[in-house]
């Protein structure tokens, strides 16, 4: 789905490529940086298209994407090395935050039920359970606040993104009746994040285990 849109998207950009895979066909910039600027115009300068060096692409493409509040998943040689499982969650963090679709958010009044938070927490929920289930993890998620509460599916997540950073020893995998056995899941997924540079501001195990929206996504 995330390819759909996406080439959607650059073919009305004027990019004459098809985006096949999140690798090899993305390693240039070249498609991210048609993506911004047909979603973005306002962040998206010309020099990022004029640019001939790749490794410079990516890390303009990084800086326009992080004005949209786009986390920093990864960096600009997960780019140009064509880091799979680190782009498509790049992909699913421009769709999160501008996707170019009518947006429900427009739509939301005062007198309705939904408050603009609602909708915005919906829609992180929906592009982040999209992200995990493209990446084959041995577990399906239908509602990440709550299938991600006992840690497990977030350390799959992990070892996908950074193959070896589990320590599985350590784990425990569902099902889980004693709740300590969960936070240690989550403490370990909180550990790992931080060793990788991930934006987890105030995040803790707990509030994984207590499925804190505002902060898990």
């Amino acid at each position: 789905m995330l390819l759909r849109w996406m080439n959607h998207h650059l073919k009305k950009a004027g990019y004459k490529k098809t985006v096949n895979n999140f690798s090899s066909d993305v390693k240039d910039g070249e498609a991210y940086a048609y993506l911004l600027k047909a979603l973005a115009p306002e962040t998206s300068p010309e020099t990022t298209l004029e640019t001939k060096d790749p490794d410079e692409r990516a890390k303009m493409v990084l800086e326009q994407a992080e004005k949209l509040d786009c986390k920093r998943y990864l960096t600009p040689k997960d780019i140009t090395e064509g880091s799979a499982n680190l782009n498509l969650a790049f992909v699913a963090q421009i769709f999160q935050h501008r996707n170019g679709l009518t947006s429900d958010i427009k739509q939301v009044t005062l007198t309705q039920s939904a408050s603009r938070d609602d909708v915005l927490v919906s829609r992180e929920e929906r592009a982040f359970r999209m992200w995990i289930n493209s990446l084959g993890v041995g577990s399906y998620v239908n509602n990440v606040f709550e299938d991600v509460r006992n840690g497990w599916v977030l350390l799959e997540v992990l070892d996908k993104v950074s193959p070896g950073s589990v320590n599985w020893k350590l784990a425990s995998k569902p099902p889980i009746k004693l709740p300590f056995r969960k936070l240690e899941n989550c403490n370990q997924v909180v550990k790992i994040g931080k060793e990788l540079k991930f934006s987890l501001v105030n995040l803790a195990g707990n509030d994984i285990v207590q499925g804190n929206k505002k902060l898990i996504v």
